[in-house]
This record gives C-alpha cells, sequence and structure tokens, in this order.
C-alpha cells in the first residue's frame, strides 16, 4: 500500500539536490533514473522541487506534483541545461470586447492619427462600447517628450454612435484634481465636459460639473454625436456607453434654458460691481447680494466667441453654420462654468424654462448578473445570512480589504495583520491588529483583490447603492497575509489558525471563530505544515473554501489542492468552465468567475465579476467598483453560499458539505454526468444549498417555503433571432400570483403564451426592430407579483452586424525580472479576429513577469486610470514565469481599460503621485503596424 516517486534526469554535468513534500532531499550526480527512498501511501499527495541547481546549470522538472493512485510515481522527469542558454517566451493578448481608442491621442507612436474633432470627420463606434482617450485645451508644451499635442490643442473628440433610450454615458476625468488644477507639479490636469448632440446637432444633453466623472442619460433611440470637450488643461479620459436605467436620470440636466442667460447667487461679502470689469458685455437685473439675480451676456452666432475658444474651429463653425441654437447653449453653458470658478459668486446655473424631475439611482446589481447564474435571487428568499445570536463570519484572508469602504458599514468583525515581513507589509510594521489593505503593488497598481473578494462574500446589500454581496446578512473577518510580491504559507497560516480560534502567532483568537474561510489565492508547492493547519480548521467545524487557480492546468494549486478544503473552479456567462480556470481531479464544485474576454449579455462590460474595490489613480484610497475575472471570484460566491447555509443551519459541518456535494444536493450538473474534473460535482446553486440546510436543520424535510418564482432562462439573449419564450414557476410552498407584466423598451413585446390561473407557465418574448438603426438593444422584463415583489428577466438583441473587436491602439508589453526591473519591450503583431502576438527573443534564464498597456498621453508610462493593460494571466494577479532551458508558449491574456464605477475623493488630494509602470522611450522604428 506504499509507492514510490522518482523519474529520469537529463543534461545534467554537476550536482543536483531535490526535495518531495517540504523533506525527503535527495543529491543526484549522475544522468538517469533516480528514486526517493521514502514511499507514499495510496492517495497521498507528493511535490518536488529544486533545492540547488548544478553550478552553471538550471533544471526544470516536469509532473512535479500529483497524487498517488495506487501505482508508483515514475514520470517526475527533470531537465537540465547551461544556464547562459537563452530562449523565446511568447504568446497573445486579446482585448476585450467592444473597446476603442480615441483615433487622436498624445502618443506620437501611434501610427493611426485621424482627428475626430468635427461631427463631419466624428469617429464612428458601436453602441455598449468604451472607449479610452486624451483630451487639451491647448498645447500641453511638451516639445522635448515628443508630444503629438505638444504645440496644438486637441480640445474635442466627437463619436458617433447608435444610442437606447434611457442609456447611461459615463465620462472619467483621469486626470482631474480637485483641490488644485494649477498645481505645477501634476504633468497633466484637466477639466473635461461631456455634451449630447442628436444627428441634426441639437444639444439634448449635457454634463459640465467641476469633477471626476461626467454623466448623461440618452432621452430616445437614435443616432447621436458624443463630444468629449477639454474645458481646461489635459487628461486621458475613459468614455463608457454603458446600460439602459442604469443610473436613470442621476445625470441628465434640462437643456431648455435660455440662451445668453443665468442665474447666479454672489457671496453675501462680494462686492457686486466686480462682476462688470471681467466682462462689460453682461448685465445684472439687479444688485441685491441677499438674493439671486438673473444676469445676461451678449452671444453672437455670426462669429466664433471667445467663451467656445475650447472647440475645434471645425465644430464651432459646423455649429454656427448648421445649428446655431446649439452654439449659443454651448457658450451660455462654457460662460455659466466660468462664473462658477470665481471666488465671489456662489453658484451659477442656466435660466431653465422648466427642470424634469430628477430620480436618483446608484444601483449597480443589473451588471451582476453572475447572481442569477446560481439561484441566488430566490435563496435571499429565504435567507441573507443572517441568524439568530451569534453572526454568521466569513474570513477572507487576502492583503487585507479597504475597511472604509461604504459597502462594508456594519459589514465587518475585527481580523488581524499577519504579515511578518515589513517591507512586504507596505504598513511600516510587522504584524498588528489592523487588516486594513495599505496596497500590494509596491511599483504597480495595487490588485485591492482582497476588497473585491470581501464585497462579493458580503457587501452591504439592499441599500440603493454600490453592489450587493452573496451573503449580506453575514460579517467578513478581514485578514491580512499577503502583501508586496504575496506572501508566505507561514503567514497565510497563522490567518487560518486565528480565524479558527487556535493558538497562532498573535497571541490572540478572535471573540468569535469564522464559520467559513475564504482563500482566493494560491500557487504550487505542497506544505504538510499548512495541511495540518487545514485539518485543525477543520476539526474546529471551519468550512474553509479556496481557488484552483488561474492557470488553465491540472496542476495541482494550493490551498485548494488541500485534503479538508473545498476547490472552487471558475464558469463564465453561459456556464462553460472559464478559459483560464484550473481543472483536474481535486475540483469540488463551480461557481461564476467570469471572462472578461466577451461580452455574452450584451449590456456593454466585458463578462467579469462585479464587486468593491479602491480607487487609488489620485493618490489616495477612495471607494470604488470594478470588473475582475479568475477563481479568486469564483470562490467568494461558495463561501458566501455556505454563509447562507450556515444561518438556517448552525450546525452545518464540513462533513455536510462534503455529503451534499457528492450527492448532487447543492449543484447544478455541469459536463459529464456526475463529478468531473472541470466543474466537481458541478455548478453551486445556491437555492439547493439553502434548501438542503433546510432539510438538515428540520430533520430531513424542508419547513414551510415561501413563494419562490423562478423565470427559465432567467436571461434572453436572442442575437438576430425575433422570438424566444420563457417560463414561470414556482419553487416554493406558498402560493402567489403574478399581477401584471410589462417591458421597459418600445421594441420589446411580451405575452402569455400557456399560464394557469396565477400567472405562471410560459410566456412569449418577441422582438419588432422596425425603424431601429444597426446596433445592439437591452431591455427588461418586470412581471409584478402579489408577494409585493417583482422577478426582472433582462433581454438583449442585435439589429444588423455588430462588429464587437476592439480597437486598443499601441500597446507596449514589458518584460519584468523578479524585482520588477525593466527588461525589454516589445511589439505585438495583429493576427486578425482580435488577437496580437508577441515574441520575446534571446531571454536568459531566469523569474520574469509579462505586463502590456497604452500610454496615450505620452508620459512613458503605461497602466494608469483611462488607459488600456493587462498581464500574464490576469494583471492583478501576476504570474512568475520561470525560464529555465525552454521556449515558453501560450503567455496569453486579455488586454481591458483600467476605470471603475467609483468616485474619487475631493479631500486632501495636494500632489496625487504618478501610478502606472515605465516603458522604455520608444524606438519608433520599431513601432508595429
Amino acid at each position: 500500500n506504499s509507492f514510490s516517486v522518482g523519474g529520469t534526469v537529463t543534461g545534467l554535468t554537476g550536482s543536483l539536490s531535490i526535495q518531495n513534500n517540504d523533506g525527503n532531499i535527495l543529491a543526484i550526480t549522475a544522468n538517469g533514473p533516480y528514486l526517493f527512498p521514502q514511499k507514499l501511501n495510496d492517495s497521498a499527495l507528493y511535490n518536488v522541487q529544486i533545492i540547488q541547481n548544478p553550478v552553471a546549470q538550471i533544471c526544470s522538472i516536469s509532473n512535479a506534483s500529483g497524487q498517488i493512485s495506487n501505482a508508483d510515481i515514475s514520470n517526475v522527469n527533470i531537465m537540465c541545461a547551461a544556464s547562459n542558454v537563452t530562449m523565446t517566451l511568447s504568446g497573445s493578448y486579446q482585448p476585450a470586447p467592444l473597446i476603442r481608442v480615441d483615433s487622436d491621442i498624445n502618443d506620437p507612436s501611434a501610427v493611426a492619427n485621424i482627428d475626430n474633432g468635427s461631427a463631419a470627420n466624428a469617429q464612428l463606434i458601436p453602441n455598449f462600447s468604451t472607449v479610452h482617450g486624451f483630451a487639451t485645451e491647448s498645447g500641453t508644451g511638451r516639445i522635448a517628450e515628443g508630444d503629438r499635442f505638444a504645440s496644438s490643442a486637441d480640445a474635442s473628440d466627437i463619436y458617433r454612435v447608435v444610442l437606447q433610450q434611457n442609456q447611461a454615458l459615463r465620462l472619467q476625468v483621469a486626470d482631474f484634481d480637485p483641490v488644485d488644477p494649477a498645481d505645477p507639479t501634476d504633468i497633466f490636469q484637466g477639466d473635461l465636459d461631456l455634451l449630447l448632440f442628436d444627428s441634426a446637432l441639437n444639444l439634448v444633453d449635457f454634463s459640465d460639473s467641476v469633477t471626476e466623472f461626467e454623466n448623461i442619460v440618452v432621452p430616445a433611440n437614435g443616432e447621436y454625436f458624443i463630444l468629449v470637450d477639454a474645458f481646461s488643461g489635459s487628461s486621458r479620459y475613459t468614455l463608457s456607453l454603458e446600460g439602459v436605467s442604469v443610473l436613470n436620470e442621476l445625470g441628465s440636466k434640462s437643456i431648455n434654458f435660455k440662451p445668453g442667460e443665468a442665474v447666479i447667487q454672489f457671496k453675501a461679502s462680494s462686492a457686486i460691481n466686480s462682476l462688470r470689469p471681467s466682462n462689460q458685455s453682461m448685465t445684472l437685473s439687479h444688485h441685491d447680494t441677499s438674493r439671486a439675480a438673473k444676469v445676461n451676456f451678449e452671444i453672437n452666432v455670426n462669429s466664433l466667441n471667445t467663451a467656445a475658444r475650447s472647440l475645434q474651429p471645425n465644430l464651432a463653425q459646423e455649429l454656427i453654420q448648421l445649428n446655431p441654437e446649439s452654439y449659443s447653449k454651448y457658450n451660455t453653458l462654457q460662460q455659466i462654468k466660468r462664473l462658477n470658478q470665481r471666488s465671489d459668486i456662489e453658484f451659477a446655473e442656466p435660466n431653465y424654462i422648466y427642470r424634469p424631475l430628477l430620480v436618483p439611482n446608484d444601483e449597480f446589481y443589473n451588471f451582476q448578473w453572475h447572481y442569477p447564474a446560481i439561484n441566488l435571487p430566490q435563496a435571499w428568499d429565504i435567507t441573507t445570512g443572517s441568524r439568530d445570536g451569534n453572526d454568521v463570519i466569513v474570513a477572507v484572508v487576502e492583503p487585507g480589504v479597504f475597511l472604509a469602504h461604504p459597502e462594508f458599514t456594519g459589514q465587518l468583525v475585527s481580523g488581524y495583520d499577519f504579515i511578518q515581513d515589513v517591507q512586504s507589509a507596505n504598513d511600516n510594521d510587522g504584524i498588528d491588529p489592523d487588516p486594513d489593505d495599505s496596497g500590494d503593488g509596491g511599483q504597480f497598481n495595487s490588485s485591492w483583490h482582497g476588497t473585491h473578494v470581501a464585497g462579493t462574500v458580503a457587501a452591504l446589500s439592499s441599500n440603493n447603492s454600490g453592489v450587493a454581496g452573496v451573503a449580506w446578512g453575514a460579517k467578513i473577518m478581514p485578514l491580512r497575509a499577503l502583501g508586496i510580491g504575496g506572501g508566505t504559507g507561514y503567514d497565510i497560516i497563522q490567518s487560518v489558525l486565528f480565524a479558527a480560534g487556535l493558538p497562532n502567532d498573535s497571541n490572540t483568537v478572535p471573540a468569535q471563530n469564522a464559520d467559513i474561510i475564504n482563500l482566493s489565492l494560491g500557487g504550487p508547492g505542497f506544505s504538510q505544515a499548512a495541511q495540518n493547519a487545514y485539518n485543525a480548521a477543520r476539526a474546529q467545524g471551519v468550512i474553509v473554501v479556496a481557488a484552483a487557480g488561474n492557470e488553465n492546468s491540472s496542476q495541482l494549486s494550493y490551498p485548494a489542492s488541500y485534503d479538508n478544503v473545498i476547490s472552487v473552479s471558475a464558469t463564465d456567462f453561459v456556464n462553460n468552465r472559464a478559459p483560464y480556470s484550473n481543472f483536474g481531479a481535486r475540483v469540488d464544485v463551480a461557481a461564476p468567475g467570469g471572462n472578461s474576454g466577451v461580452d455574452l449579455n450584451s449590456d456593454g462590460q466585458g463578462d467579469g465579476v462585479l464587486s468593491t474595490l479602491v480607487d487609488e489613480s489620485s493618490g489616495l484610497r477612495t471607494p470604488a467598483l470594478a470588473f475582475y475575472q479568475g477563481t479568486s471570484m469564483a470562490s467568494p460566491h461558495v463561501a458566501g453560499v455556505f454563509a447562507l447555509m450556515r444561518a438556517v443551519y448552525p450546525a452545518l459541518s464540513p462533513g455536510d458539505i462534503d455529503s451534499l456535494l457528492s450527492s448532487g444536493a447543492m449543484t447544478t450538473d455541469l459536463g459529464a454526468p456526475g463529478r468531473d474534473d472541470l466543474y466537481g460535482f458541478g455548478l453551486i446553486d445556491a437555492l439547493k444549498s439553502v434548501q438542503a440546510a433546510q432539510l438538515l436543520a428540520n430533520g430531513g424535510s424542508l419547513p414551510q417555503q415561501p413563494a419562490l418564482i423562478v423565470a427559465t432562462p432567467n436571461q434572453l439573449t436572442l442575437g438576430l433571432d425575433s422570438s424566444s419564450s420563457l417560463s414561470l414557476s414556482n419553487l416554493g410552498d406558498e402560493q402567489t400570483s403574478v399581477l401584471s407584466f410589462s417591458s421597459d423598451a418600445s421594441w420589446l413585446n411580451v405575452s402569455a403564451a400557456s399560464i394557469d390561473a396565477n400567472g405562471l407557465g410560459e410566456y412569449l418574448v418577441s422582438v419588432d426592430r422596425t425603424g431601429l438603426a444597426d446596433s445592439s438593444y437591452v431591455g427588461t422584463i418586470t412581471f409584478n407579483l402579489a408577494t409585493g415583489t417583482t422577478l426582472t428577466v433582462q433581454v438583449s438583441m442585435l439589429v444588423g452586424t455588430q462588429n464587437n473587436t476592439a480597437t486598443i491602439g499601441t500597446i507596449y508589453i514589458l518584460l519584468l525580472d523578479i524585482n520588477n526591473n525593466l527588461v525589454d519591450q516589445v511589439f505585438a503583431i495583429d493576427q486578425g479576429n482580435g488577437v496580437y502576438n508577441f515574441s520575446f527573443n534571446d531571454v536568459a534564464a531566469g523569474s520574469y513577469r509579462i505586463v502590456a498597456g497604452s500610454d496615450i498621453d505620452n508620459d512613458l508610462f503605461i497602466c494608469q486610470l483611462a488607459e488600456a493593460c493587462g498581464g500574464y494571466p490576469t494583471f492583478d494577479l501576476l504570474s512568475i514565469i520561470e525560464a529555465v532551458n525552454t521556449d515558453i508558449t501560450g503567455l496569453d491574456f486579455i488586454i481591458d481599460i483600467l476605470a471603475n464605477f467609483g468616485s474619487r475623493s475631493l479631500t486632501s488630494q495636494s500632489n496625487p503621485a504618478i501610478t502606472g509602470i515605465q516603458r522604455q522611450l520608444n524606438n519608433l522604428n520599431q513601432i508595429s503596424p
């Protein structure tokens, strides 16, 4: 019942030391077969590692880790080669769908430079796309740096697109400085505005705040011109054409105001006559500073007005000739914005003819497709994770959590920081009771990985703000074990022991042990000490969940591959294994991890997982939301479902989880029938899981279930089809009925096909494309239920052909060594179909990382806010690439735009630091076409 581990050594010219499972060291001095003297039992794990390479050689191991399966292991083969051998590292990147780049950016290395500063030359983009660009009100003055717009303005970028009624447009001004717009220490500072014109150049909406974000809601279906306008300074930006009804009327302003007029309020101490010398054309209705006054100013539509100086000349002339009223309104808005910047004026605003009612709604739950995918809304009808007595607690072992994020208000219990290395910890001390994430990026932008994971577990929900957490009635225990460069196995072990209430290096234990531990981390390398810790945690009744890994491999990743740890693989929007997700004999269950490289639900975003994050672009940590992909995102879905189960059955044990998973009581079977190596026992199903816990809590019988109305399918993607059907059913015991149903789009029709007296059964969904321009469209069907709740089904469809391939411009691909020093820089070759191949040649043996991104403002830093960015396998968790003696291929990753839904702080930003990764000054002869 015991078996040997060995293999064959080739190419050896010296002495090599290897070990198995943190012990069993073996010295090898000759080529040929080798064998560890110690044998292992059946089902045991093995992990062979190199302790010392031969002099002037580097060796690599194939099949280095695995599991004994009633046979000797004889194929752990070792190949050695001279350390001065060079090799090639190659792969490809794929831009996320529907991203575009402004056709005239500041990077002189960008080959394409097409002026889009007028309606006649407007850049055509598809709906639901995301554009990153650069605009400057005047020349940047950076002649020595080679800026494309060093001596000339690029004040207006115009995009032409077919849009949908109630669709949200959002502009993020990456270089906006809310404290000191004139700070000379900043390379770029800018204030950009967002304006929307219809196809006849009528101004239909605008957003001209002095903030980082500008928002507009589309008033009706049709073709539009979107203007990104540089009011002052220079800035990168991201323009997002988002989904329908995301912001509702929040960003809308009335454009029904009197041109040439404004309403202003002077500050009480102001000398009102000071207004007249600054602009003799202005006249006031009165001089009483205790109340608002009307100001009139002259607008000459026969010549270019100074108020419109930020407009590109071509656009100004177009407006003067084709739509003088829009020109007058634009001038009025410019004058009002300048008045608002005066120190003696309290406010200035348009003289509205009428003002529509604004209905604020900042909820982004519609983007969280991954919750209906696991029947989570139906599970919430039973429990949200709260229980009488002690809270349900989920520990997240991460680089920490941004504790001040509003989505964590009331959601946290005390945690701990177990990072002992002060440099890695990045907080100037060793272990301490503060698990706040101080950043793990070092030279890079930090990942804020723990904040994203914690938000999926238990973000504050049903608060009309932000996003929802899986178990928002539960609590989060933040534990810090990963810092700059990752985290040590020892620090992770201490976190696990602390969470389980066991002795640890802090000499403290929590007031209440965690019910579940989530570990969205991992890598190769078996540790017995770690295995012992997970055994001890299980003995305490703690359920441990971990991410299977993102290498698209059956390679064992730890801690997911340890005994007594639930290993979670990742699925995409259509419940297929995500392309990066690990697989193999150790996978137990699957959950949504997303795939940012596609947009299968046509919501204008890559199908990542939306959760809480941090925006550090200003040099400050401020709350944000963002899409990530990975098994790291899948694992907290499962941990959150386990928390829901513990809420209804506090005695739920790790053994119960094992039994329920293996019986299929918690999952939807995917792949081969029963357990398989891609999905384990299937896709986690929150409703089935909670009901399984209820069965245990009630001696094998379910309590009376509330009405649980579900739609099958829960989302419809019609594409070019004209009709489909969906069915409503009640999975609960209590009866209810459908009172009414409706859609929010004129092209979307729903009718009852075959329903019972309660309105349950089959419904026909059809679309009418008459009069719609070629584009993609998204609508929502709402069923109003007698329970007082609603059930929504999102429907997407296409009119004509839609080109979802991305255009991202020049991308700099960097090879970094283990210390993040730049080793090489290359460009990719376009292979068509949205795939770009790259290759680093003559690479010396060593350890490397690969990152890539655009530099649209030409400041020699890639991967800044509003720039395209990616890395292998994902930018937030770069993998170490060990180059030994053979070429490495398949280093593939996705490029996306760095942007977020969050809002930057408006407080103490006096000198925002440059973030991003420095590239080489480009050799123009190397530019890829």
